[in-house]
């Protein structure tokens, strides 16, 4: 079927360079809408926020579109380490880089971030080389529900070779990532580079590790929630939530401590929480009416062992009978020797 273009209430044309025609394959609809955008107003100067309020996009998909653009060699880098982004006067293109051969899985590798920095062609090389990569990345768009990012695919394709992780074990980490509203290709990376570090290879291993990220991330956001902190909470709160977390301590109790701590101190203190609820984890204490029982009990336990205060005799009385020492001195008569 052919499809002419009406060229009717157009002030004029603008060219694309064959090469961003022919890198269209991996670019996003956002990456084409920022290009076109930069084709159509080149030689003035915006920032990339700007640009992409333009065209419908975030500043984030902005530097993700100019990345890919550049990799590719349909945008020069000039400006790569600035935000104030020029638009090109002229669309000539550098040749794109050669073709690397991706490393053996077995070699040995350098964690530095250059090693993230794989181009489109290294990512088209590796769609059509690899069926792991192509079910991956089919996979992973189903469950985020969008089309991958050039710097989503590069992140994949770095977790799946510099990690190792399977593609199964890397999909259990998106879905949990969506479940939480947290599938940003960040938190993807964060959760995968723990679970190298602690060794979660299996899926039983990764199932309960998954288990008990959802137990922390329940348990903070009550927390955050119920205390009304309405801020992020600090590295320590959260190192204080994940250990209560581990040992089962549940948000009422956990509120049952913020009292006694407001009312002991008068301020939201975690660390004075923290000692409130290890004491009465440590003696089997894991509800606020325990806690009430056990204090009750306490009390009277301490009032029964208590000594009885011996009554003191009132004022002006005598523990001696006057009368009788009276008696007893004028009967008494002295020996002389």
């Amino acid at each position: 079927m052919k499809y002419n273009i009406n060229w009717n209430g157009s002030d004029g044309v603008f060219a694309v360079p064959d090469l961003a025609a022919d890198c269209l394959k991996l670019s996003s609809g956002k990456a084409v809408k920022l290009l076109l955008y930069i084709l159509k107003n080149k030689g003035s100067e915006e920032t990339l926020a700007e640009m992409g309020k333009a065209v419908g996009i975030t500043e984030e998909d902005a530097e993700d579109a100019i990345s890919y653009w550049q990799q590719v060699g349909v945008i020069l880098d000039e400006n790569a380490a600035s935000h104030k982004t020029t638009l090109p006067t002229a669309a000539v293109p550098k040749a794109p880089s050669p073709v690397k051969q991706f490393e053996d899985m077995s070699a040995p590798r350098t964690r530095e971030k250059s090693s993230k920095m794989i181009s489109p062609s290294e990512i088209s090389e590796r769609l059509e080389s690899s069926e792991d990569i192509r079910f991956l990345f089919s996979a992973a768009e189903t469950t985020l529900g969008k089309v991958l990012t050039y710097t989503e695919q590069r992140t994949i394709i770095w977790i799946h070779d510099y990690y190792g992780t399977a593609p199964d074990m890397l999909l259990m980490i998106m879905d949990f990532a969506v479940s939480q509203n947290k599938a940003s290709i960040g938190f993807i990376e964060k959760i995968a580079s723990q679970w190298h570090e602690n060794g979660i290879v299996t899926h039983e291993q990764a199932e309960r590790e998954i288990l008990r990220m959802q137990n922390y991330y329940s348990l903070a956001g009550q927390v955050s929630a119920r205390l009304e902190l309405n801020r992020t909470l600090t590295p320590t709160e959260q190192k204080f939530i994940k250990e209560w977390s581990a040992k089962g301590i549940n948000i009422e109790l956990i509120l049952y401590a913020y009292e006694k701590t407001v009312d002991n101190i008068g301020k939201v203190k975690f660390s004075y929480m923290n000692t409130i609820l290890n004491d009465w984890h440590g003696k089997g204490i894991f509800m606020p009416t325990d806690v009430k029982k056990y204090e009750a009990s306490s009390l009277e336990a301490s009032a029964a062992v208590s000594p009885k205060k011996q009554s003191l005799p009132k004022k002006d009385e005598h523990s001696y009978n006057l009368e009788l020492l009276v008696e007893h001195a004028l009967n008494t008569v002295p020996k002389i020797k």
